[in-house]
Parts: structure tokens; C-alpha cells; sequence
């Protein structure tokens, strides 16, 4: 058994192995066409296992930066993880992992986001993360939520020309994935998360003056694929105003009998125009997990959001100290994630951690794999 990176001359095994494990329905799209960033051709920073010429295992392993709040993250997402049923019990993921962990070390990564939590990451060291809120809306909360707004917006479904606009309001999200006017056009043609969940992708966005104010990409029922989730925001941004406009639109454009609202914990004028109509959340954890590839590279990406020697790292997986007015506290991988990302982290619950909490985007947008 051989593993190593993927060229790009191999990736159409990818895909066929890929459609073949995850594609539960003959409507589904390929998944090469849903996830370009692992499957295009190009660099491919990917791993896989094979028997002689045959791929049996594979790992799709995408380079991102996110930007949060004048900080440039760069990271790795896993993602489309899988194996023969003829080869498992080999070990052979887990290898696949252990090269791509080596990969993001060499590449001076901070982060590695997974879009799964099964023991295999977490035996590695990859931990749940960061908070959000879920909402779900109900046909009831239209009307009240065009009130509560005090807006009036023309919202419609998103043109081709409207690419660089919606771009813009991207790049104004507290935090976010970096991406050009060209990638944003694949991602919004991909419908990846979507796909997944079996839905179709709808994008909409709210005019005022001839100018974006706001988008939400949500994914409804279509009429090819059975869907295995209810609707759901995928991804929004702009004026929290207009977007709620837009949302509400939905609901009654698409006749849904309920849409799932998922928010990041930083979100937060968003979350209370919804809560302002009565309509609680349920307090949970970003999706997936998240594995620290370098304590001390995540802390220099991140220095411009943090007093300057605040955090001490005495080597790539700590300990860490951190210097607080009255104690020191020495803090592993797990505590420093926590300190770092958690607004409800259990070291900030005396109130003597002053800087804020790092805002990281929800999971399962645009760029999710």
C-alpha cells in the first residue's frame, strides 16, 4: 500500500470514489462538481492510499486563509474523507491524516477545520470549537420580522452581474473566508453544502438605491433530489436589516414549512432581530472540529488581535501562558482553542481575560468540504 500526495492527473479517481461512498441518491451531483476546491484540476495538496494503480482511500485536504477582524488565518479544511469498504480496517484514513497534519506543519498552517467529528480526528487531537446559534423559523415569524426590520427593500434573486457586489459584502463579515470575484463564482455554481443536504441553493439579495445591502444563500426543496435536512442558511451578509428582509422573503417565496437560521456567536444584531420576534435559539458549538497544527504560528497570525506577549508558547503544542493581572494560567491545546474562540470558555468566567474572543466563520457555508 502506497500513500501519497495526489496529482492532478489522479483526481478523476478521486471522484469516482468519492460519488461512489457519499452519493445516496442518482440525482445527486457528482462531487466533483459540488466541491471544486478539492477536485479541479491544479495543485492538489490531497492525499491518497493505493493498492498498485487502484486509489482505495482518500483525503481532500483545501488550503483557505480567513480574515477575522484585521487577522489573516491560514488554514487547511478536510473534507470528502473516504475508503473502499474492500480496504477499511486498515488504517489507511488515519495515515492519510497523519500526512496531511506533516503537510499543514511544513506549509506553516495554524488551523486544520474537519467537517466531521467521528474518533478518527479526535483521537488525533482535533476538538469541537468556538459557539453559534440555531434558529428555526417558522412561516409564523414573516410578518413580524418586516416589522421589527423598519425597512423596505427590493429583494430579488441574485443576476450574474451582482458577483462583485455580493463580494463586497463578504469581505465587510467580521470574519470570513478570503475569496476572489473568480472563486466566489465557482462556489456559488458549485451549491456545495447544498448538494450534500440534497437541497437546492437559492441565493437572494435585498436592492435599496441600486446598490446590495445584503444576500442569503439558502438551501430549499427542489424537485430532483429528496432532501435529508430541513432549509437552511448557508451563508449571508450586509446590512442584518436587509438580510432579515431576505430571510423572511424566503419563507414565504419558497413556501417553506421551516428554515434552519445557524449563526456564529459574533452575528450578534442578526440574532437579535430574531429573537426579537419571540423566536429563541438553541446555544450550540460550530460545526465540525478544529485541530491545532502550531500553538506558537497561531499566535503570531493572530497577534495583531492580541496584547503583544500576552500568550507565551514554550513549544508547537504548548504549554501555554498566559499572564493575567493577578495569576498565570498554563493552558494545553485544548485550553488555548478555548481561550481563544469560546465567548463562553470556562477561563473567561471570572472576568479576568480582557481580549475578546476571535470570531471564526460558521462551518458549513460556502466553503465548506
Amino acid at each position: 500500500m502506497n500513500i501519497s500526495m495526489m496529482k492532478s492527473d489522479q483526481l478523476q479517481q478521486a471522484v469516482e470514489l468519492s460519488d461512489r461512498i457519499f452519493l445516496k441518491q442518482p440525482e445527486q451531483p457528482s462531487m466533483g462538481v459540488s466541491f471544486p476546491p478539492i477536485f479541479s484540476p491544479g495543485i492538489s495538496h490531497s492525499y491518497g492510499a493505493w493498492d498498485q494503480d487502484k486509489l482505495v482511500s482518500f483525503m481532500g485536504f483545501v488550503p483557505f486563509t480567513i480574515q477575522t477582524r484585521g487577522a489573516r488565518l491560514n488554514i487547511f479544511s478536510i473534507g470528502s474523507v473516504c475508503t473502499d469498504p474492500d480496504y477499511r480496517g486498515q488504517r489507511l484514513a488515519g495515515n492519510l491524516l497523519e500526512q496531511c497534519i506533516r503537510h499543514g506543519e511544513a506549509s506553516g498552517a495554524s488551523l486544520i477545520l474537519i467537517s466531521g467529528g467521528r474518533s478518527l480526528y479526535t483521537r488525533a487531537g482535533s476538538r469541537l470549537f468556538g459557539r453559534a446559534l440555531r434558529f428555526r423559523l417558522s412561516p409564523a415569524v414573516v410578518e413580524p420580522l418586516r416589522a421589527a426590520t423598519g425597512k423596505e427593500v427590493n429583494i430579488r434573486a441574485m443576476q450574474p452581474h451582482d458577483l462583485f457586489q455580493i463580494q463586497r459584502l463578504m469581505e465587510q463579515r467580521e470574519a470570513g473566508y478570503v475569496t476572489t470575484a473568480s472563486e466566489l463564482n465557482k462556489l456559488l455554481d458549485a451549491s456545495a453544502y447544498s448538494n450534500v443536504i440534497r437541497l437546492k441553493q437559492q441565493v437572494l439579495v435585498a436592492e435599496e438605491g441600486g446598490a446590495l445591502t445584503a444576500f442569503a444563500i439558502i438551501a430549499v426543496p427542489g424537485n430532483t433530489m429528496t432532501p435529508s435536512r430541513e432549509s437552511t442558511l448557508v451563508e449571508w451578509g450586509g446590512s442584518p436589516e436587509a438580510a432579515a428582509l431576505v430571510i423572511a422573503d424566503a419563507i414565504a417565496s419558497f413556501s417553506l414549512s421551516e428554515l434552519t437560521v445557524p449563526l456564529p456567536w459574533q452575528d450578534k444584531e442578526l440574532a437579535a432581530l430574531i429573537q426579537s420576534v419571540g423566536i429563541l435559539p438553541e446555544y450550540i458549538r460550530n460545526e465540525g472540529t478544529i485541530y491545532l497544527v502550531s500553538g506558537p504560528e497561531l499566535l503570531r497570525q493572530l497577534a495583531p488581535l492580541l496584547p503583544e506577549g500576552l500568550i507565551q508558547a514554550d513549544g508547537e503544542h504548548g504549554p501555554y501562558r498566559l499572564t493575567l493581572s493577578h495569576e498565570t494560567l498554563e493552558l494545553d491545546d485544548e485550553g488555548l482553542l478555548s481561550i481563544l474562540f469560546d465567548p463562553e470558555s470556562p477561563y473567561r468566567a471570572n472576568g479576568s481575560v480582557t481580549f475578546d474572543p476571535v470570531p471564526l466563520p460558521y462551518a458549513t457555508g460556502l466553503q465548506y468540504i
